[in-house]
C-alpha cells in the first residue's frame, strides 16, 4: 500500500499567492498523519487505515499526480472520499464513516479525537468533521437477492425450547433500533410462531410488494420490519386455537422458511435478527446456508441441562462457521422486595462457558413479571420503560453484538486465502491493513512432504517417493 510522508512541514501563512499542488498535497498528508493517531477503540487499528476517514478522491488525484507518477498501489487512495483541505482559510473538513448506526457513540468519539488531533497543526484554524452512514450491503448475498442490502444477520438460538429465546430476540431487535439502526426481525419458528403475540402492529396484513414482483412486504412495527408465519397464516399464531397450525414435515418447513427469508422485500437493513427454532436440525442448517449468518446469540437458563444444550448450540454454529457473539442466561435471578437477590435455579454455569468455550460476552437477565407482561401485551419490554436497569442490560447486549460484528467483518477481510492456479500451483495469500503477501507452492513439492509409510521407509527413514516421480492424477477446475 502506498504510504507517503512529508519530510518537512509546510508552513501556512496569509498570502495572496495560492499554494502549489505539491504544498497542498503535503498539507493533506499532515492531516492524514494526525488522523492516523486516532484509534478505532476496538483494537483493530487507526481510523485512516481502516477506511473510516473518507478522503476526497478527485482532490487527491489532482494534487498528488503533479509530483508522483501513477502506480498500481496508488489505488489505495480510492478507498477514501470527502476529505477537503482549504489552505487559504486554514480549514479541514471530512466525513468519518460510522461502523454501524448502532455505534454512534463510538463514531462521535472518533470525531472528537480527530478534531483535537488535527487542530494541533499550526496552520489549522477551523475543522468541520461530520459522521456519515454508508448504505447497508451484504457481500455474501447475490445482487438481486432480498438480502443484498442487509448488512448483518444475527441468529438468536437455543437448543432447548422455553428458555426465553423469542423474548431475547425481539428485545435485541428493538434495542438495536433504539440505537438508530435499521432493523428487521424474522420469526423462523414455523411450528410455534411467537412474533405476532410479542408485537402488535395496527395492520398485520401481508401484501404483495409494489416494487419487486413475487415478493411480499414485511409488517412494520415501531420502525422495525417484521415477518412471521403467524402473519402469513394468522390462525397459526399462539392463542388462535390451533386452527391452521403448521402440520408439515421437515422438508416442507425448510422450503417455507426459505420463502419467508428470500421472498420478503427487506430493503436496506443494518441488522436482520432471526428468531431461530429450537434444536440443531435441518431447519437450522438450511437457515445458515440460505442467509449467510453473520453471528449468533445463544440463550440459556441456569440449569445444567440447559447448559449442556448451549454447548451443543455453540458447537453447531462453529461447524457452520458462525461466530457466537454472546450468550444470554435468562431467568438467572430475581430481586425480592427486601432487596435481596435470589438464584432459584442455582448459580448457573456462565463461568464454565467463559473457561470452556472462551465466551467473553455473557449477559444475565432476571425473572421478572414485567418481561412476561410485556410479551403478552404485544409491546417489547425495551419500549415499555418499566425497568431502566433491565433495559440497560439489553442495550449493553445490543452494543456488544454490534461491536463484535465490526470485529468479525474486519477479520474476514484479513483472513488468509488459499487458491489453486493451474499455471502456478497452490497460492497462499496473507493480508494486513497495509499490504498483501503471496506464497506459491508447486503441488508436487507439497506431496513430497508426506511422511506416510508409502512415502518414507519406516525402518531407515529414507525418502521412497521421489519428487521427479510425482505426477498429477487430475487438475481441479
Amino acid at each position: 500500500m502506498l504510504r507517503w510522508r512529508a519530510t518537512r512541514s509546510v508552513p501556512w501563512r496569509h498570502s495572496d499567492r495560492a499554494l502549489s499542488s505539491r504544498q497542498a498535497a503535503q498539507l493533506e498528508t499532515q492531516v492524514l498523519e494526525k488522523l492516523r493517531g486516532v484509534s478505532d477503540g476496538l483494537g483493530l487499528g487507526d481510523i485512516v487505515s481502516l477506511g473510516r476517514v473518507k478522503v476526497k478522491r478527485q482532490q487527491i488525484d489532482t494534487s498528488l499526480t503533479h509530483f508522483m507518477p501513477r502506480s498500481p498501489s496508488f489505488v489505495c487512495y480510492s478507498l477514501f472520499q470527502e476529505l477537503r483541505v482549504v489552505p487559504e482559510a486554514g480549514k479541514v473538513s471530512c466525513k468519518i464513516e460510522t461502523p454501524s448506526p448502532a455505534l454512534m457513540e463510538l463514531a462521535q468519539q472518533w470525531q472528537k479525537e480527530a478534531e483535537l488531533a488535527v487542530n494541533k497543526l499550526d496552520w489549522v484554524k477551523d475543522t468541520d468533521f461530520e459522521i456519515s452512514k454508508s448504505r447497508p450491503r451484504n457481500a455474501r448475498a447475490g445482487r438481486f437477492s432480498s438480502l443484498a442490502h442487509v448488512s448483518d444477520i444475527i441468529a438468536v438460538s437455543s437448543c432447548k425450547g422455553g428458555v426465553g429465546k423469542s423474548t431475547v430476540a425481539v428485545n435485541l431487535a428493538f434495542s438495536l433500533a433504539k440505537r438508530g439502526a435499521r432493523v428487521g426481525i424474522l420469526d423462523a419458528d414455523i411450528y410455534g410462531p411467537s412474533l405476532p403475540t410479542m408485537v402488535s402492529p395496527e395492520d398485520c396484513t401481508i401484501r404483495q410488494s409494489k416494487k419487486i414482483k413475487n415478493f411480499v412486504e414485511p409488517v412494520d412495527y415501531e420502525g422495525v420490519k417484521c415477518m412471521s408465519f403467524g402473519f402469513v397464516n394468522q390462525r397459526a399464531a399462539p392463542g388462535a386455537g390451533g386452527v391452521g397450525a403448521a402440520v408439515m414435515r421437515g422438508p416442507m418447513v425448510s422450503k417455507l422458511v426459505d420463502q419467508l427469508i428470500l421472498g420478503t422485500e427487506w430493503g436496506d437493513l443494518d441488522y436482520l435478527v432471526v428468531d431461530m427454532p429450537p434444536g440443531t436440525g435441518d431447519i437450522q442448517i438450511s437457515l445458515s446456508q440460505q442467509m449467510a449468518i453473520s453471528a449468533a446469540v445463544v440463550v440459556t437458563t441456569p440449569q445444567r441441562l440447559s447448559f449442556v444444550d448451549v454447548e451443543k448450540g455453540i458447537a453447531m454454529f462453529e461447524d457452520l462457521k458462525v461466530k457466537t457473539a454472546a450468550v444470554v442466561e435468562n431467568m438467572s435471578y430475581f430481586d425480592c422486595s427486601h432487596g435481596q437477590r435470589h438464584y432459584p435455579f442455582g448459580p448457573g454455569h456462565t463461568q464454565e462457558l467463559v473457561d470452556k468455550c472462551n465466551m467473553k460476552n455473557v449477559f444475565k437477565l432476571p425473572i421478572s413479571e414485567q418481561f412476561s407482561a410485556s410479551a403478552d401485551s404485544g409491546r417489547p419490554f425495551v419500549l415499555s420503560g418499566l425497568s431502566p436497569e433491565e433495559e440497560k442490560t439489553y442495550d449493553s447486549l445490543a452494543t456488544t453484538v454490534a461491536k463484535e460484528l465490526v470485529v468479525l467483518k474486519h477479520n474476514v477481510r484479513l483472513a488468509p486465502e488459499l487458491l489453486y492456479d493451474t499455471n502456478r500451483g497452490i497460492v497462499l495469500r496473507l493480508y494486513s491493513l497495509n499490504e498483501a503477501k503471496e506464497a506459491v507452492l508447486h503441488p508436487a513439492d507439497l506431496r513430497a512432504q508426506c511422511r506416510c509409510a508409502q512415502c518414507i521407509d519406516e525402518f531407515t527413514g529414507e525418502q521412497v517417493l521421489l519428487r521427479d516421480e510425482i505426477k498429477p492424477f487430475g487438475i481441479p477446475t
